[in-house]
């Protein structure tokens, strides 16, 4: 019994969004768990996930749909692309293959992949990965520049 207040602090130490089952490999039990939403010491961000109060909203909205940020909503986040871009559009989430859509979320756009929802961390694909996605789904919403185009761009290269 680890006790209610420690989530927060936990979660946000273990990078901001953890599953049920990490939750309680850690040591809290499933009573804890549900007792620490209902009562407001806990955040789920959708079933089976959980976030730190400090989550950035875009994860926050994108984890509404069951996932990290994907495509143009990853690199507006990660200052990629400019936020006037793609404002006021939906999230675009990445989703595992094997997963399903959630009956109560918002508008969102769906990227269904096993390999691009493991790219990145929990709060976004890996910037390549949105770059590449971003070319088939929004090519309009990338920079004309032909060093966003190419799979490998010098600033890609400037992150490793």
């Amino acid at each position: 019994m680890r006790g209610f207040h420690s989530f927060d602090e936990y979660i946000s130490q273990q990078g901001g969004v953890l599953s049920r089952s990490e939750l309680i490999d850690a040591g809290w039990s499933a009573d804890e768990v549900r007792l620490g939403v209902q009562f407001g010491t806990l955040h789920r961000l959708c079933r089976g996930w959980y976030g730190a109060r400090g989550l950035p909203a875009a994860v926050r909205d994108a984890w509404a749909h069951g996932g990290p940020l994907a495509c143009v909503s990853a690199l507006r986040f990660l200052d990629v692309i400019d936020a006037d871009v793609v404002a006021d559009e939906p999230p675009h989430v990445c989703r595992p293959a094997r997963g399903h859509r959630l009956r109560y979320a918002a508008l969102a756009t769906i990227h269904w992949s096993d390999e691009a929802y493991r790219s990145g961390t929990r709060w976004s694909v890996a910037p390549e990965t949105a770059l590449q996605q971003a070319a088939r789904c929004a090519p309009d919403a990338l920079p004309e520049s032909e060093q966003w185009r190419r799979p490998r761009s010098r600033w890609l290269d400037g992150l490793e």
